[in-house]
């Protein structure tokens, strides 16, 4: 792929993803909501399910109706099934959500702008697949390499608590540089398969193969980019999350007042059953934010890595001339 610009400074990269979310904007925000609209709106019903189920459990313990069993703990099974598949639900659809807000980005850095329903269309191709494969691939070998060490350091543990405790330290020591290196290198894997179609494998490749070489650049500039991207998300995102709180905090510190602080537990406990619509819808706008500025500059990224890799390519093609002082004429009258 011929990338549509050269590499850029990183005054560049902020330049045009400053401009491209101005460009993309309506579209990206549509598409985040007609993505998460349902997701978010589930999430909402199945926080406040297992909250309630929570509160009430604990309500039943502190007036001693019931014991902590088996009986409460398969009451609140099916709260807690209903939340863990509302969760999945959620975080594949800020997965297709990224892939669409990637391919509206893309076309526009290609001078070729599309709509936001034919950004939907393309992304429920295979694309949808190839994301949602490469997000399994990759965390499961990220997520397996730690839960074998695990493995490993238990069995040494058995031996020998020194030794398991000597094990467990260097663990850390290289187990988390490792997962962050290997992490970042598979960065933009879904940005790959958003611009470039390519399947869950090809795209791990890809990008692996792109940030070789600029991993501490990358490292760096993301960094940077999301600390500001986060910064700006939660001052926005903040007065919406206490507002649609407001009736749990409002509560809270009536009880504070009127009990001088001292909230007894079963107060406490019944106040938990508002609190889950209100952190649901907290967290499904921080994500809307999100999405209409994080896939903007791991696109610009993308394309940068891509320019660089290309600029690599034509230097180490180049071939090098040597001048032969010998074939030219010498002016002896200059002596």
């Amino acid at each position: 792929m011929n990338p549509p610009f050269l590499p850029l400074t990183l005054g560049d990269i902020f330049e045009k993803t400053f401009s491209l979310i101005g460009k993309t904007f309506f579209r990206n925000l549509f598409i985040a909501v007609i993505i998460l609209l349902f997701p978010i709106i589930l999430m909402a019903i199945a926080m406040d399910a297992f909250y309630s189920s929570l509160a009430d459990m604990q309500g039943s313990i502190l007036q001693g109706v019931s014991t902590p069993g088996l009986d409460m703990v398969l009451a609140i099974l099916g709260p807690l099934v209903f939340f863990g598949c509302a969760t999945i639900i959620f975080v594949l659809g800020i997965l297709l959500a990224e892939i669409a807000v990637s391919i509206i980005v893309s076309q526009e850095i290609l001078s070729n702008p599309i709509n936001f329903f034919d950004a939907l269309h393309d992304t429920f191709s295979m694309k949808c697949l190839y994301g949602i494969g490469q997000g399994i691939l990759k965390y499961a070998i990220l997520i397996g390499g730690v839960i074998a060490a695990s493995i490993v350091m238990a069995i040494l543990g058995a031996v020998s608590k020194l030794l398991m405790g000597i094990i467990a330290i260097i663990g850390l020591l290289v187990l988390v540089p490792v997962f962050v290196y290997v992490f970042l290198k598979w960065y933009f894997a879904l940005t790959v398969v958003a611009v470039d179609d390519l399947t869950a494998i090809e795209s791990l490749r890809k990008s692996w193969y792109l940030v070789e070489g600029h991993w501490w650049r990358t490292l760096g500039i993301l960094i940077l980019l999301t600390i500001l991207s986060q910064f700006a998300i939660t001052i926005v995102s903040l007065p919406i999350s206490f507002g649609s709180m407001w009736d749990f905090y409002k509560e809270y510190f009536t009880l504070l007042g009127k009990t001088g602080g001292n909230i007894d537990p079963q107060s406490l406990a019944q106040l938990e059953n508002s609190v889950g619509p209100g952190i649901a819808i907290g967290s499904g706008i921080s994500a809307l934010l999100s999405l209409l500025i994080t896939p903007v500059f791991t696109v610009v990224m993308y394309y940068d890595l891509c320019a660089r890799e290309n600029a690599d390519k034509i230097s180490a093609q180049k071939p090098i001339i040597k001048h032969d002082i010998s074939s030219e004429p010498i002016d002896l009258s200059s002596l």
